[in-house]
């Protein structure tokens, strides 16, 4: 029987929001950019409106996310509060889940706001600087305050509807009793006015990537593996010679857009799961940063059905020292049912 025909990845491409825009400049950040948006011009059901913080603990190989996604022409949000420690095969597995799909949309806006079922409150302190989230799980003896306090200013991506920013952890996580301290580095991100349609495509994995070694260095990068770094991924998905979406330097107070980027991820035995990274990466100065990096824990979330997105929290290997922070390895159908574990028929 012959195989059927997918669309081609460049075809696929041009459905993503997130386009190949390396060695543009970068956007500015307002203020008002704390604040709930209007819909995508488009109109259409899917425009999304996100918020996301967290924090890790290198130490105890432990990572916390804070998901919020907005979907202002439906009304609904969904929001989720995930804390692992280590390899986790499934999202379930993880020390503390508490994931709501359906939610009503905010009565007011997101810059003091509290979500009860999940016992969320975030409040922008200042708004491009400061955000404290609150969060207690009393039946469950789980809770954490969390301050975030911007190292950098927010990066925005060529085109704008979407920020990144480096930003140093303070406070302290309840885990059912274990007290243990947050004293580190997390890149939250923000994106509004754009549609997120959850429709499967016929792409190779695409990462979200960020390091923060101390407040002098940082850095992020999306785009997909270079092409040739494994000729049967590189055949199944041409993807041409640019696998840079955007990212940026940041060092010594300056953000610098990146030109360039190569890829290669290593993954585990079962062919889908990232482990180790290897990053060249060329910026709008000329200068070239050559980063290492190796997962310490890691958990599978389908974001929706149709996607799987692997959270990592990530150890990286720099010229300017040891940093940490996360990768988002986004994968579809296709490539999971492909290159993962075979099934037994």
């Amino acid at each position: 029987m012959a195989e059927a025909k997918t669309a081609s990845p460049t075809a696929e491409l041009e459905k993503l929001m997130v386009t190949r825009r390396g060695a543009e400049p970068l956007g500015v950040a307002l203020p008002a950019d704390e604040f709930l948006h209007a819909p995508a011009p488009s109109g259409h059901f899917s425009a999304t409106e996100t918020s996301y913080y967290g924090f890790n603990i290198p130490d105890a190989k432990l990572n916390g996310e804070i998901y919020i996604w907005f979907h202002p022409v439906l009304k609904v949000m969904s929001a989720s509060v995930y804390i692992w420690k280590g390899l986790k095969d499934s999202s379930l597995a993880c020390e503390y889940v508490n994931h709501y799909h359906y939610l009503p949309y905010p009565d007011s806006d997101i810059d003091d706001y509290e979500i009860p079922l999940i016992g969320l409150k975030i409040k922008v302190i200042h708004p491009l600087e400061e955000v404290r989230v609150l969060f207690e799980d009393v039946t469950r003896n789980v809770s954490f305050d969390l301050t975030l306090r911007a190292i950098m200013p927010a990066a925005v991506r060529p085109g704008g509807f979407h920020f990144t920013q480096a930003c140093k952890t303070t406070g302290e996580l309840n885990l059912y009793g274990e007290k243990l301290k947050i004293d580190g580095y997390f890149s939250r991100d923000r994106s509004w006015s754009q549609e997120r349609r959850e429709t499967s495509m016929h792409l190779p994995p695409v990462s979200w990537m960020v390091g923060v070694v101390d407040e002098t260095f940082a850095f992020h990068f999306v785009g997909f593996d270079s092409e040739g770094v494994d000729p049967e991924v590189t055949k199944r998905y041409p993807m041409g010679a640019s696998n840079l979406m955007w990212g940026y330097i940041f060092r010594d107070g300056v953000t610098v857009p990146l030109v360039s980027g190569r890829k290669l991820t290593k993954r585990a035995e079962d062919g889908i799961s990232p482990d180790l990274f290897e990053l060249e990466l060329t910026d709008a100065d000329g200068e070239i940063h050559l980063i290492k990096g190796s997962v310490e824990a890691r958990m599978p979330w389908q974001t929706w059905q149709n996607m799987n997105v692997y959270f990592c929290l990530t150890r990286w290997e720099t010229a300017r020292g040891i940093g940490w922070g996360d990768t988002q390895d986004i994968q579809y159908n296709d490539f999971v049912h492909r290159f993962g574990p075979h099934t037994r028929g």
